[in-house]
């Protein structure tokens, strides 16, 4: 088994939602708990999380010893930043970068996605239609890549530039998938839980 770091990138402003989505409450939990607590279900090396001054001050992380907190001081400057701190802090041999904006995200897809780690190889999930959403794994032979990424794509530049290492993993309940960006979604997301509250919450 690899010894993978989870890079958790919470640096973001919300501009988009108008308020911090790292505070956002879905099924009493917010959405940076929602991360947190997955993150911690999986036997990961070491949880890393990247988060701005800002956003360091407006919420309240639990306490978890193994938890390492890295502040990025040029959020502003887009999620390179926090891909780049994130990878410099990180010490296995693969590194899996999450978002605080998947509210349905499982344990279940970060097990699959485990199937096909390895130091070579790029690993996301895609819906139905192969279109790539988060989270994604990059192996330690893209290290040095990684620590030279620029602008808002993150990792995702170095993704498309090898396409040979990738390994897509089909998900059948893409609505596990859904980021969450605008007050409508959010919204729409909360109505969704409601209506459904009958039949059982995701699990």
């Amino acid at each position: 088994m690899l010894k993978i770091s989870a890079i958790i990138m919470a640096s973001g402003n919300s501009s988009r939602m108008g308020t911090n989505k790292l505070s956002l409450d879905y099924q009493g939990q917010t959405f940076l708990e929602h991360v947190l607590k997955l993150s911690k279900k999986m036997a990961f090396f070491e949880r890393i999380l990247v988060i701005s001054p800002e956003n360091l001050q407006n919420i309240s992380i639990p306490q978890d010893k193994e938890l390492k907190v890295i502040q990025n001081f040029e959020a502003d400057q887009g999620q390179s930043t926090s891909v780049r701190l994130g990878t410099k802090a990180a010490s296995g041999d693969g590194y899996l970068y999450l978002t605080v904006d998947q509210p349905l995200l499982n344990q279940n897809i970060l097990e699959v996605l485990c199937t096909e780690y390895s130091k070579k190889t790029i690993v996301f999930p895609v819906d139905q239609q192969g279109r790539p959403y988060s989270p994604i794994f990059f192996g330690q032979i893209f290290r040095s890549e990684l620590l030279q990424v620029t602008g808002k794509a993150g990792g995702r530049a170095v993704r498309d530039n090898h396409p040979e290492a990738w390994r897509e993993i089909r998900v059948t309940d893409s609505k596990r998938l859904i980021d969450i960006d605008t007050p409508e979604e959010y919204h729409y997301l909360v109505n969704q839980s409601s209506a459904e509250s009958g039949r059982g919450k995701p699990k």
